[in-house]
């Protein structure tokens, strides 16, 4: 290959990374560019998951070449990352031209490598504000233009590091408007998509429809303070069971969990599950489901069944209560 200009080579990626609709797009697009143009087997971004792992984020694969991204998720710090965040303070660039010769300093690398039938490979840091929070790099590279790819590492890094802040720039915008504030669940605008009809027609598809029991009493006789604090521990034992991303805050005491792939038994499993936590932490449900076996119904029709359900429900929960407390005098 003739010798890279790295002017030129950044001036093209970003062209070329710019028809792209969103930064997370944008960050997809330059790794693909990186390694077509770096003709190389793979390019990737590595982030840091602040919990002493480490994700693969975006992958680009030549064709023939396997994709590793789904066996690189959680990838520990200790014993593997942090050798290279260790050369990374001392030449801000690692340049293994034989990965044989590097078994010599670290042969927990090269256990790592070896498998993904990695020979040589360039990497180099994400950092921002003075700290790392990543790593990028290229796996099989022609050796000849190893060198001029080391150059390559500062100028691509600052594209990176740029695309990366306005990936979580929008991320933390997307989460304000579809975050509810106060539970931290997911928002009625949020369920849009469901709405809209964007699943998987051939997936199954449950709503699970929750409302709260006794929350203006504890608002009357507690304030609202405390009435808040019924919420999210409401919405807490929901995303436990059901995991945050499937849980929605749909009105001021009414909760939705939307599960796609679920099987009935597991969806009745669940609300076994949450009927249980919920006692154990003073929370009250009234609870009504709906499902298809596969999701070619309405959306609309399958969540107002599932309230219709949950209404049955807490008619026989103040059936109930008025029952116990005329017991009571």
């Amino acid at each position: 290959m003739e010798e890279l200009n790295t002017q030129k080579f950044v001036t093209d990626m970003m062209h070329y990374a710019s028809g792209a609709e969103s930064p997370n797009q944008i960050l997809g697009h330059i790794v693909q560019y990186i390694g077509e143009n770096l003709a190389s087997d793979r390019a990737y971004i590595f982030e840091d998951n602040n919990d002493g792992t480490f994700n693969n984020t975006y992958e680009w694969c030549r064709e023939g070449v396997s994709a590793e991204i789904s066996n690189l998720q959680n990838v520990p710090f200790e014993g593997l990352i942090d050798v290279w965040y260790a050369e990374y303070s001392k030449s801000h660039n690692i340049i293994i031209y034989d990965i044989e010769e590097y078994r010599s300093i670290s042969e927990a690398v090269y256990q790592a490598l070896k498998p993904q039938g990695i020979t040589r490979l360039v990497t180099g840091p994400i950092e921002i504000d003075g700290k790392y929070i990543g790593f990028y790099g290229v796996d099989n590279p022609p050796a000849e233009i190893m060198e001029n790819i080391s150059e390559l590492i500062d100028t691509m890094e600052f594209v990176l590091v740029m695309m990366i802040k306005l990936r979580n720039y929008s991320r933390r915008l997307e989460e304000i408007a579809l975050i509810d504030e106060l539970t931290k669940c997911r928002n009625r605008a949020a369920l849009n998509w469901a709405f809209d009809g964007k699943y998987d027609k051939d997936q199954s598809l449950g709503v699970i429809m929750c409302d709260l029991n006794g929350l203006k009493k504890k608002n009357d006789l507690y304030g609202h303070e405390a009435g808040d604090k019924y919420l999210m521990d409401a919405g807490d034992v929901l995303k436990n069971v059901f995991q945050k991303e499937n849980v929605y805050r749909v009105g001021g005491d009414e909760f939705a969990v939307v599960l796609s792939a679920w099987d009935e038994e597991q969806i009745c499993e669940g609300i076994r599950k949450i009927m249980e936590d919920a006692k154990a932490r003073a929370v009250s449900f009234s609870v009504g489901y709906a499902f298809l076996e596969k999701a070619a119904g309405s959306f609309d029709d399958l969540f107002r069944e599932a309230d219709k359900r949950m209404y049955e429900d807490k008619r026989k929960y103040y059936e109930s209560d008025i029952f116990s407390r005329n017991s009571e005098t």
